[in-house]
């Protein structure tokens, strides 16, 4: 439903009421200006609009930030000395190489 600015002046109740059944756009000359959506209609559209990569990113960030690791050798950094020799020990991904090395 259209309505011009000055019968929405005249009528702000009535427009109200019919927003919440529909979106209600207001004119100026024929031309629309704005649109009267219900408060319920309103929120659904901003998380419609909210994009959801963002959202994900954030959700993905939180999470990261909860379970991040205290370190990477899983020793607490009070004991130095179990620490060192846990950078030195050998990777346990790559094979002890055996014989000559060439």
């Amino acid at each position: 439903m259209s309505t011009s600015i000055a019968q929405s002046r005249q009528q702000l109740s009535a427009l109200i009421a019919a927003a919440q059944l529909q979106p209600q756009t207001i004119t100026n000359r024929n031309k629309p200006v704005a649109v009267l959506v219900s408060a319920e209609y309103f929120a659904r559209s901003e998380v419609a609009v909210k994009p959801v990569a963002e959202t994900f990113y954030n959700q993905w960030r939180q999470l990261r930030e909860a379970l991040a690791p205290l370190d990477d050798t899983g020793l607490s950094t009070a004991d130095t000395e179990a620490r060192s020799a846990a950078w030195q020990r050998e990777n346990a991904f790559v094979a002890p190489m055996t014989g000559p090395r060439p």
